[in-house]
């Protein structure tokens, strides 16, 4: 069987070298220029009403002798019919593009990765509603994507440990189970929430994973010191409960000189300098193990939640006596809570009060 196939247009790229290519083009805001040939102008009418398009283009310097390829976001090999590779036996391109301005047989796009003067094959309108399928996977991409959420959690909480990559392993499974995408979590306003019942290492790992965090005010503490998390959407007050068993795990997937370093260096603050290494070493290595948990090691759940009020914006007033503004709410007799005397705090232990600036009672 043989066939022919013509270009249609060709592709006005800022992107001149191989290595100037975004490995994808929705990450990059670089306008790209189409142009179609004279000859089939005629079929961009209308295409000025179509807000995306799915472009498909010749990778004219790509290798076509390769049948396994090493995406650059993970270390082993695939097959190139599992990955993105430019290098393939047909090496066709693909991209959806958004469409910023027609100008005759001109198209201004972006998100398109494609070196200049690539020859295009065909352009097609993009539909949400039909080329959009909310729950597909990439098996081994999922996997490594949780190893960029582990590696963006240690530098946000300094070290890897088990119960910050067991936040980062819940946080995945509570946003699969819901069909909330990585994007759509705290970067669309407030839509959905985190509740976490823990304030210790897991914590972290679900403010890196869902972006919901306190600073955001889609983050929720209960104070009830189990590790759980329930990932919600505001819009109808439904979730998912995400609960591990720790004891379980520390049975089942923590090694013994793991547990007697733990004992001896977190919990009776022992140990020298060396212990501290050991530790460390010891503790990542287990946490790169938790990304891998079955999904029968967690308890998970379809909850409702009752609805919690978005974050209110209250009038600052000024304390009679330090004289500085703090929110209304937090204002007794003309005085801040902490010129007043007593006022909370969560610490280690959980929540707890302050008064007159000692830790005073633990809140039961």
């Amino acid at each position: 069987m043989s066939f022919e196939v013509s270009p249609i247009g060709v592709i006005r790229s800022p992107y001149k070298k191989n290595g100037e290519v975004p490995h994808q083009g929705r990450f990059s805001e670089e306008i790209s220029e189409i142009e179609i040939f004279p000859e089939f102008e005629e079929g961009l009418k209308d295409i000025e009403t179509c807000s995306h398009l799915i472009v498909l283009y010749w990778l004219d310097r790509a290798k076509r002798d390769t049948l396994k390829a090493i995406p650059p976001h993970d270390r082993r090999e695939h097959g190139v019919f599992a990955t993105r590779s430019p290098n393939r036996p047909n090496p066709i391109g693909f991209a959806v593009v958004k469409l910023l301005e027609r100008n005759g047989r001109f198209l201004k796009v972006k998100w398109l990765d494609a070196l200049d003067n690539t020859p295009v094959l065909d352009i097609k309108p993009y539909s949400s509603k039909i080329d959009s399928v909310e729950d597909a996977k990439i098996g081994w991409f999922e996997g490594e994507r949780m190893r960029e959420l582990l590696l963006k959690a240690k530098e946000f909480h300094g070290h890897i440990c088990p119960f910050v990559a067991l936040g980062v392993r819940m946080s995945v499974l509570a946003m699969d189970e819901l069909g909330v995408s990585r994007n759509e979590t705290a970067t669309v306003g407030e839509d959905i929430l985190a509740i976490v019942e823990c304030n210790n290492c897991l914590t972290d790992g679900v403010q890196v994973a869902t972006g919901c965090t306190l600073g955001n005010n889609s983050l929720i503490y209960l104070d009830l010191g189990k590790n759980a998390l329930t990932l919600v959407r505001r819009r109808d007050w439904k979730g998912v409960r995400v609960y591990v068993d720790a004891e379980k795990i520390r049975e089942r997937y923590f090694d013994r000189e793991a547990l007697e370093l733990f004992e001896k260096v977190i919990v009776q603050r022992k140990g020298d300098e060396e212990d501290l290494k050991k530790i460390s070493i010891l503790w990542e290595n287990i946490g790169w193990k938790m990304l891998e948990l079955p999904r029968e090691e967690f308890k998970i759940e379809i909850v409702e939640v009752d609805p919690i009020e978005r974050a209110p914006i209250f009038e600052n007033v000024k304390c009679k006596k330090c004289g500085e503004n703090a929110m209304a709410t937090r204002i007794k007799d003309g005085l801040c809570l902490k010129c007043s005397g007593g006022y909370y705090a969560v610490v280690g232990r959980g929540i707890v009060r302050f008064q007159n600036g000692k830790m005073e009672e633990v809140v039961k």
